[in-house]
């Protein structure tokens, strides 16, 4: 009985082990130009939104890097260069394209700045060649054109119809599937007697941004194109101030996917924090949180967050800390709160460049408003006190200082809202909050309205 059960196991091994080999794709790239042999080709893959790294290829043999690459999905890759960030190409991968041989290549080091490749010639390369061409055409905006000017929207239409054309020339192919429509703005259907306005385009695209979006394509998420589209959206409903509807754009199109439905309350989230949106932010929270806090549907730094945020929900009573300063004497933010009309909670860390460049700008302001109300309760977020003492010596900062030791810091993520340093919040004297999310670069004149100035 054992012995068949060994057997059994031995042959599902062999069977895992013969297909995870016959998933990987030979891979040969030749770099003409390239003096050093110690350089690392990285291989990458884009997804959500960023490149995370899949595997590296060393030790080059006549300039040419030879391996085997298990490519877990199709979308967008890249090789990049370890001698140089700003050395690489990208590429598409369609898995049921690749040739039986694998993909062979040669490249002019020299000329690698980005640029997307042809991996070999099939209607699924050229297909991608013919859009993501256009796309960076597109997506390359200078900084002289406005986003919201009609030359920019014009050519924002333009690449959705060159979009809709290459579609139809290569029928069910991943671009015509995905990029298609992904990458562009949805073509102009409203009122013809506006298809030149420019705030008439900005705002159409804007409002049906998730019209054409392939929500339930399983590699949504692995081209750039998808998250390019998106933010670009958002600068409508930032700069119109209305972060509702924009929001409901994105959730009630995703609600059909689980997995679409928990990235984009997740995106959302770092949006609306990351612009400092309140009321984009409460909305979020109020109508759409119960769609992605079911069991295993969200990643416990986000549940984690979204309990922090209710805890510091304007006009809740924050809770209380007493913590040492560079002395060990020990402060009471209750004490401070009630010295102060308003005071700004601040966490933060010697090693955050940010924290280095805000500090002496929030320094100039505490001078200027302290006399008028204004109070600050510096938190110390770094591993270790050490590490925080140091900075702390050197920043001489006028208001109460303290550090939050590690071993004290349990459920510390679920009681306050930092995803990030420096963050702040704003209390009044009985430490009720006032404001959850204050804008760095608007902090003055949110000090003014605190105070009422």
């Amino acid at each position: 009985m054992m012995s068949r059960f060994f057997q059994s196991c031995l042959l599902l091994l062999f069977l895992l082990l013969y297909t995870c080999g016959r998933a990987q794709t030979p891979v040969a790239i030749k770099v003409n130009g390239l003096q050093a042999p110690t350089v690392t080709v990285i291989v990458e893959f884009f997804s959500e939104d960023n490149w995370k790294n899949l595997q590296t290829m060393k030790d080059p043999q006549n300039g040419t890097y030879s391996g085997k690459v298990l490519f877990p999905h199709d979308g967008q890759y890249r090789f990049r260069f370890s001698s140089d960030p700003k050395r690489w190409c990208e590429f598409l991968i369609v898995r049921k394209d690749l040739p039986a041989n694998g993909i062979e290549l040669t490249l002019e080091y020299t000329q690698l700045k980005g640029h997307p490749i042809r991996l070999y010639d099939s209607a699924e390369q050229n297909a991608y060649m013919e859009l993501i061409s256009k796309f960076n055409e597109v997506s390359l905006n200078r900084d002289s054109l406005d986003r919201f000017g009609i030359q920019y929207q014009l050519r924002e239409q333009s690449f959705a119809v060159a979009c809709a054309e290459i579609a139809a020339k290569y029928p069910d192919t991943f671009t015509s599937n995905l990029l298609a429509k992904a990458a562009p703005v949805p073509i102009y259907k409203g009122d013809a007697a506006f298809a030149q306005n420019a705030d008439s385009l900005t705002r159409y695209t804007a409002m049906h941004v998730m019209d054409n979006m392939p929500v339930q394509h399983p590699d949504l998420l692995h081209h750039i194109a998808f998250i390019r589209r998106i933010n670009l959206a958002y600068q409508y409903f930032e700069k119109t101030k209305q972060p509702e509807p924009y929001i409901d754009a994105l959730m009630k199109k995703v609600l059909v996917s689980e997995s679409m439905t928990t990235y984009m309350f997740k995106f959302l989230l770092d949006k609306m924090i990351a612009f400092r949106n309140e009321p984009g932010l409460s909305y979020l929270i109020t109508w759409y949180a119960d769609d992605c806090t079911e069991e295993g549907h969200m990643e416990d730094n986000t549940r984690n967050l979204l309990l922090a945020l209710d805890n510091c929900k304007p006009g809740k009573t924050i809770e209380f800390l007493t913590l040492p300063d560079a002395n060990g004497k020990m402060i009471s933010s209750k004490k401070v709160f009630a010295e102060n009309k308003v005071t700004i909670l601040l966490f933060w860390r010697a090693n955050c460049s940010h924290c280095k460049e805000f500090e002496p700008k929030l320094e100039e302001l505490y001078t200027q408003y302290h006399g008028k109300g204004l109070g600050v309760y510096a938190v110390g977020t770094d591993k270790t006190q050490e590490e925080w003492a140091v900075q702390d010596k050197l920043n001489d900062s006028p208001w109460k200082s303290v550090f939050l030791a590690y071993d004290q810091r349990k459920d510390f993520n679920k009681r306050f809202p930092v995803p990030s340093t420096p963050s702040l919040l704003a209390v009044d004297q009985n430490g009720v909050v006032v404001k959850r999310l204050i804008t760095r670069s608007k902090i003055e004149s949110e000090i003014k309205e605190m105070l009422g100035l």
